[in-house]
Parts: structure tokens; sequence; C-alpha cells
């Protein structure tokens, strides 16, 4: 493949997704992959997380790393600063979401809802304890979801179930909802946002807010919710864990996977 430094401008902006990107198995980044975004970061180039997590989850890892860019949450349904004051906030309509707490209930699925950056469940069960286990953040159990919506929109919706459940039902959803985002990410996790919210959306919309054009973007992903942003930044990049619709996406697959990937391609494509 044609190095990217004949065809594109100097990176000034790495999007970086997080589950099974950045982060291992159990959930830690590697010192090589610390490493290289620090060298990134001294030279100039702005490191900003994009995910499907809830604001909360994201932010320690931004953290760890010593982040100061915005952060893309919620598949790009919530731009943020590391404190927390919104850049946007692009949330799933109340009308669509009330619906899909009947799909829930149909097809036997945990849906849940995030509202304020509070997880919210109608009861808590593997499923949430599952999604619990990954994400790190604690869950409130509301009984009837259709009552909170009278608190507000939700950032995100999700459906956990397993993953043969997921493939049956994505379909389906995608069919039944075509006014609403609709992707996978994890085996297990369906991810529901407004028409239009996406993670590339939202790298997009940040990229303009700093002044950076696309072309000198790099985006990091392993997922098929990433294939957005692998497809629309300057420079795509699967892992080489990455689904084989994410690979399809990208410019380039890294030859090794998750946080030594990110190290990888950041040294290479990056500095």
């Amino acid at each position: 493949m044609t190095p990217m430094h004949t065809r594109r401008p100097r990176p000034q902006l790495v999007a970086i997704d997080l589950d099974d990107t950045l982060l291992e198995p159990d959930l830690t980044i590697t010192a090589e992959c610390v490493g290289a975004l620090a060298a990134a970061r001294a030279a100039g180039v702005a490191v900003v997380i994009a995910t499907g997590r809830m604001f909360q989850s994201a932010l320690p890892y931004a953290r760890r790393l010593g982040l100061t860019s915005h952060l893309i949450t919620y598949n790009g349904g919530l731009i943020a600063a590391p404190d927390g004051e919104a850049l946007l906030h692009q949330p799933v309509p109340r009308a669509e979401a009330r619906a899909l707490v009947d799909v829930a209930d149909r097809e036997g699925l945990r849906l849940n809802f995030y509202i304020d950056d509070r997880l919210l469940v109608a009861e808590i069960d593997e499923r949430v304890r599952y999604y619990q286990e990954i994400a790190r953040v604690d869950a409130f159990e509301v009984g009837d979801l259709r009552r909170v919506l009278e608190l507000g929109e939700p950032t995100k919706c999700l459906f956990v179930g397993e993953p043969d459940q997921v493939e049956r039902t994505l379909p389906r959803l995608k069919a039944e909802f075509p006014a609403l985002q609709i992707d996978r990410s994890k085996p297990r996790f369906i991810e529901v946002t407004r028409l239009g919210v996406h993670k590339f959306g939202a790298l997009r919309a940040l990229a303009d807010s700093y002044g950076i054009p696309l072309e000198a973007v790099v985006a990091i992903g392993d997922s098929d919710n990433d294939i957005t942003m692998l497809q629309g930044a300057g420079w795509g990049v699967a892992v080489s864990n990455a689904s084989p619709a994410a690979k399809r996406a990208a410019d380039t697959v890294t030859e090794h996977p998750r946080s030594l990937g990110v190290a990888e391609a950041v040294r290479r494509w990056v500095l």
C-alpha cells in the first residue's frame, strides 16, 4: 500500500476507539502504547478517544493518558471536554426510544438507556452485570424504562443479548427503525443512536472545531461501529483483531492487535 506521507498531509489528530482497540482484554493499555501516544502528543498531534462508551466510562482512560482533547462518546452522541462541558449532544428522540422498549420485551433483550450520563435499566441481571464488568459503571434499576423518558431523551440506547440473538435481531431492527442509527459493536451489543449520529460525524465536527482538515486525521478502530470513521478520516487503520467489515473499510491493517496495534499505527502513520 502507498505510504501515507506520499498522499496525505502530516497528521494533526488521531482518533482511537477504546474496546478491543486501545484496550487489552483485561481493560489495560500497554506501556508501549502509552509511550507512543505520549510521543504523538509531544509532536503536537491531538489524541482523541472515540468510543461507544459513556462519558464517565471513557474519562478514566483519557486521564490515564493525560489527554486534554475532547472525548467522542456514545458513538458520537456526546462530544465533551474532560471537565464535562458538552460541545455537541444529539440524543435519541423520545418516541423512538419508547418503541425500543417494546422491541426489548418482544425479542427478550436487555435494554440500556443512558440519560444524563447515567446507566438506567429495567432490572439488573446477568446481561447488565456483563456490561458493568466492561464499562465499570453503576447501573440504576428503574422498573419501566418508559417512565424515565420523562427525565429526558437518551443519549444512546443499547441492547444486550447473546451473540446469536443479536445476529438475528440486528437486521430486523435496521428494517423496523430506518430513522435510527443502528450498529453492532461487541458480539453481544447493539448500539442505537439518533439517525446520522456516528463516530465519523462527531469526528468531523470535532476536527472542524479544532481547525483540522479531515485529510490530516487518522482513525484507528476494530469494530463495525468504527466503520464510518475508518472510511471518512484521511487515513483509516484497523487493528489486526478487527472485524472483517472494519478491515475492509480501513486503508490499512496493523500487524499487531489492540493496543500494540495502536502503538504500531501511531509510530508508522502518525509519527
